[in-house]
């Protein structure tokens, strides 16, 4: 008899199967799947029109709708709502449990708005729920999404949009479309996935503090800019121990990634491997194994674009004619219960070509990796430059910035020191725009692997403060206590520090492109020499090629650097030591770099920037490849960096430390100096002046007169940011009046100099807005 049962039971569930898969009415097609007990939206196609049924228990309930574009996800929360014989369907405001609630667009504080009114569709009613039509909601509607780097997809082209398929799954709905549109002037039908999908109870919100690099529930790294904690929460993953009372455990349900079948088989390896780097980080909060990878060599359309999935994708842009230089080694896609914070997807799209990451890695790293004197470079190298790459995007999926973690915090003494680097890195974090560490010399015998940044101790430290789970019977002020604990550790770590780039490099810690160190000069004077040593390299690592675009490419790139370089020194000079803080926080945000070390700064500038090495000016293989001075870019680095030397907010900077350091006349002793070094023919004898100095001394006149003429606009402080304040425009007007005294006294001297047009050009000049 329970054999008999058996068998009927069996036959009952094959039957439901095949009848499920058998042609039919679109009704009949369908069958609701329950999650949770009850019913969510189903889909079915009639012709080439699309009907979603919404069950009575799922009306005024907030769901998730998403749309996939490429590399773009875009999300709100909606509801459906009945009305009369009308379905509202309804983009809500969010009620975050950080205390505030999240508009629906910028300053608009209404508390839904209605996207669309659809008619109930009669005769596709099923008993419990309400049919619609929404083709015209997915094709046509022009949606504007509330992220700001959210799909943009205009009007639509309707004779070139349609609906392919749809697919119900267990707590979610997607869509296939290829939408018409308008896309950089022409018309283009676009594929799109939309998705509606559950929102389950929201998780506990980690509160944001701007002491801390994560991003915040929508996304915006901004708040940051206004340094103080805005009621908000911070983007993480929803991770809960399996085993409560253990220190370290599985969690119920670990961050799983799948690895596109776009990504090429031999670079899987090296991806998986730079997502995983942060296992260790992941433990330190408490979680064992939190991360899962897979490679895949197939992946249904639908899984790809499930909420449930988190994809690495290969751009496949860098093989389009025209796209194929385009230099970004990658980004991300998020989509998020706003509520709290949880991060619901995160994909990883790594855009970086071979081409790319080896050009990089041999402008700093070729005297001291013999692998990369020669290309192409062996996959081994490669693999590892894409893994680097991989870490870092792995970090914004777990809700981190970009910003500076640590930086210039490292001694530069140790950056030749093989056991600091094997332990913690040569910088702080994986997240930090630090690139490759290219300041070992060759006679210090460094391991290519200490080469690359990974993932470390400032990593670590903010996933931990991040990802701790604390007892549920715990009192929200106990864990908050405890997590303000974590935060003041950076009072004595100080490569714990997190601290973003505000429009201005304030210090050293705010630079990027180089690796920061202590004591920037002695680094910068580390990088110039590998850098020589790359210039040498050069010719015969592009030897055999059909035309000059490496060799261009590389040089540009080891000028790109220098300028970098330069910057991150000129970073010293009105510059801090900076470390944000709470009230209770002993010392100061804002610590003045001591001005001893800022004139040691302007010596070293001085010498590199006004008179640059002639290996970086006129390397052997570069002359003969050009006709005419426009494609001079040191000359173009040089002009910037003078003008970055009298910049308003830098005098601004100066001016401040006029008062904190009780140095009266500290600007006008400072701009005297880069006068006299920027025209020292003049304030001597009026010798020979070479071309790159006639540029750099007119750019510097030029720069006095545009500040000097330059009309007040407004009273705000970005109104005021790029203007110099009177005080220091009555400094430069000094300036000037000292430069043309010294001028006309040279020239009555000796009015046979041999640059007596320059010179006379620059009195012109001056004369003009002195009178």
């Amino acid at each position: 008899m329970r054999k008999f049962i058996v068998l009927i039971l069996l036959f009952l569930h094959f039957s439901v199967k095949m009848a499920a898969k058998m042609p039919g009415s679109p009704k009949d097609n369908f069958t609701h799947v329950k999650h949770g007990g009850d019913p969510f939206l189903t889909s079915f196609m009639e012709g080439n029109q699309l009907f979603l049924t919404i069950p009575d228990a799922l009306l005024d309930h907030p769901m998730l709708f998403v749309c996939y574009d490429r590399m773009r996800r875009s999300y709100m929360q909606v509801v459906w709502s009945l009305h009369k014989d009308k379905i509202l369907f309804k983009q809500q405001s969010i009620a975050s449990d950080a205390g505030i609630n999240l508009p629906i667009a910028k300053r608009i504080t209404l508390k839904d708005n209605v996207l669309a009114i659809l008619p109930i569709a009669k005769t596709h009613g099923e008993e419990g729920g309400h049919s619609v039509n929404i083709t015209d909601l997915i094709l046509r509607q022009d949606i504007e999404w509330p992220q700001k780097f959210g799909v943009s997809i205009g009007s639509a082209i309707a004779d070139m949009s349609i609906i392919l398929d749809s697919n119900n799954r267990e707590d979610e709905v997607l869509i296939k479309v290829r939408r018409g549109m308008v896309k950089s002037e022409a018309k283009v039908s676009v594929p799109l996935f939309y998705g509606f999908s559950v929102l389950g109870s929201p998780m506990t919100g980690r509160r944001f503090d701007y002491r801390m690099g994560f991003f915040n529930e929508q996304q915006d790294g901004g708040f940051h800019f206004a340094l103080k904690n805005r009621p908000a929460n911070i983007l993480r993953w929803r991770l809960e121990k399996k085993f409560k009372d253990q220190q370290i455990s599985v969690p119920n349900k670990p961050i799983r990634f799948l690895i596109s079948p776009e990504v090429p088989k031999k670079w899987r390896p090296y991806i998986k491997a730079g997502i995983e780097e942060w296992l260790p980080a992941f433990e330190s909060a408490g979680f064992k194994d939190a991360l899962v990878v897979k490679e895949t060599d197939s992946l249904d359309e639908w899984q790809a674009h499930s909420i449930h999935s988190n994809v690495v994708y290969w751009n496949q842009s860098k093989y389009t004619r025209g796209m194929e230089d385009e230099d970004f080694g990658g980004t991300i896609g998020y989509i998020v219960d706003e509520r709290s914070g949880q991060i619901l997807r995160g994909d990883i799209f790594m855009g970086a070509s071979v081409q790319s990451v080896s050009e990089k890695y041999f402008v700093r790293a070729a005297p001291l990796d013999k692998r990369a004197q020669r290309f192409p470079f062996p996959d081994k190298l490669v693999g590892s430059l894409f893994q680097e790459i991989a870490a870092h995007e792995a970090g914004h999926v777990f809700g981190m910035l970009d910003g500076n973690f640590g930086e210039s915090t490292y001694p530069w003494d140790k950056m030749n020191d093989s056991l600091w680097l094997r332990h913690m890195g040569y910088t702080p974090s994986v997240m930090n725009y630090t690139r490759v560490n290219n300041l070992p010399q060759p006679k210090d015998g460094i391991p290519p692997s200490q080469l690359i940044q990974r993932v470390g101790p400032a990593d670590h430290y903010h996933i931990q403060w991040a990802y701790t789970e604390f007892p549920e019977t715990m009192a929200p002020e106990q864990s908050e206590a405890l997590l303000e604990q974590m935060v003041l550790w950076q009072d004595s770590v100080p490569w714990y520090r997190f601290n973003i780039n505000q429009l201005e490099d304030v210090g050293p810690a705010f630079t990027n492109e180089v690796v920061e160190t202590d004591n920037p000069v002695r680094s910068t004077e580390m990088a110039l020499n590998n850098m020589q040593r790359v210039m040498e390299l050069i010719p015969k690592a592009t030897q055999g090629q059909k035309d000059n675009s490496r060799l261009e490419g590389l040089y540009q790139r080891t000028i790109e650097l220098w300028n970098n370089q330069m910057k991150y020194v000129l970073s010293l000079i009105g510059g801090y030591k900076v470390q944000y803080q709470s009230v209770n926080q002993l010392g100061n945000p804002y610590e003045p770099i001591p001005w001893e070390t800022q004139m040691e700064a302007l010596d070293f500038l001085i010498t590199q920037v006004l008179d640059p090495p002639r290996w970086l000016t006129h390397p052997n293989f570069h002359d003969g490849l050009k006709y005419s001075t426009n494609s001079d870019l040191v000359m173009r680095y040089q002009q910037s960096l003078v003008m970055k030397l009298i910049m308003a907010h830098r005098l601004k900077r100066l001016e401040q430390l006029e008062i904190s350091l009780g140095r009266q006349g500290l600007v006008g002793t400072y701009l005297s100096k880069v006068q006299s070094e920027l025209f020292r023919e003049a304030y001597h004898d009026m010798g020979l002046v070479d071309l790159r100095r006639q540029e750099i001394q007119m750019t510097f006149i030029d720069g006095v007169i545009g500040y000097l003429e330059r009309k007040r606009i407004g009273l705000t402080p970005s109104e005021k940011f790029l203007v110099p304040t009177d005080y220091s425009k009555g400094l430069l007007f000094q300036q000037l009046l000292d430069l043309k005294a010294v001028l006309e006294k040279g020239l009555k001297r000796n009015g046979n100099v041999a640059n007596i047009g320059h010179w006379k050009l620059c009195l012109k000049n001056i004369d003009e807005v002195l009178q």
